[in-house]
């Protein structure tokens, strides 16, 4: 490390060195608990920079791989039930053509037996846990209970307009699930999410049909009236996982209406009408 910079090309270095940083550092302060080593991602910058580009490139695929496989086990609620060590032999097995400890012929109807499976017990743990949470809530007085199951916490009443299904909202909200560990998503700070109502969860479009602009509630929404038996595509909320949502809406106003389309006239229809036109021409 050095402390002075001696030239331009070195300031140009360092600059943008700088710009880097600021983003790694904007990424680790978003992984909250889960954020970076630093001695280590420089370490892992250093062998990148000095490896040969073969030797690079095979350990940035590598690298990348192993993101993969962290992320599977992560979504699909296997860590700590399926050993790395084995993924990683199943691969090499591969490349390096070694004796398959499985039929490759049987592998695709064995991993849709066992996900289906997997996906089964998630669907059941989270039902589990999700009632399990809301029938302690439903202890709470503040706590309402719609006849759809859809619950709700009045922090604040607003004194505005109350959207209808039709509405274009905007809200500043925070998911969270039941353990609560940190938010799977949450509206940016002084930007209002902005969308259409009809096209949220189930438990939103109920939830916010329930508020006047500036209010504040809290909704516990069950798994059936958010994500469903499959949970979000992004992988981010599970089956049948129970969410909690801050929410403060801000504002509610009438979609523009849908200009009529001009219904397509068949050739059927065509036909007659040129064969009218030839007709009163002809008179």
């Amino acid at each position: 490390m050095t402390d002075k910079l001696e030239n331009d090309d070195q300031k140009a270095g360092y600059a943008y060195g700088l710009n880097l940083g600021q983003q790694v550092e904007r990424y680790s302060e978003s992984l909250k608990e889960d954020s970076l080593n630093y001695d280590e991602l420089q370490r892992g910058i250093f062998d990148y920079l000095n490896a040969d580009k073969k030797n690079r490139d095979s350990y940035a695929n590598g690298q990348s791989i192993g993101m993969s496989i962290q992320n599977f086990l992560k979504t699909q609620k296997l860590e700590g039930k399926v050993d790395e060590k084995y993924i990683v032999q199943g691969i090499m097995d591969v490349l390096k053509k070694d004796s398959l400890l499985f039929s490759k012929d049987s592998i695709n109807s064995f991993m849709q037996k066992y996900m289906m499976a997997n996906n089964d017990r998630i669907k059941n743990e989270n039902t589990e846990k999700g009632n399990k949470f809301l029938e302690t809530k439903k202890k709470d007085s503040k706590i309402k209970t719609t006849a759809s199951g859809l619950m709700y916490e009045v922090v604040k009443e607003g004194t505005g307009v109350q959207p209808n299904e039709n509405s274009i909202v905007e809200v500043n909200y925070v998911g969270n699930t039941v353990d609560g560990k940190q938010p799977f998503d949450e509206s940016k700070k002084g930007e209002p999410a902005k969308f259409p109502l009809k096209n949220v969860i189930a438990g939103w479009k109920e939830g916010l049909q329930l508020m006047k602009v500036g209010s504040k509630y809290k909704f516990y929404i069950p798994g059936n009236l958010a994500y469903g038996e499959y949970g979000s595509p992004d992988g981010k909320i599970g089956p049948n996982e129970t969410l909690i949502f801050d929410v403060e809406l801000v504002s509610a106003e009438d979609a523009p209406a849908q200009p009529q389309q001009q219904q397509q006239l068949t050739p059927e229809q065509m036909k007659q009408i040129q064969e009218q036109m030839q007709k009163q021409q002809g008179h």
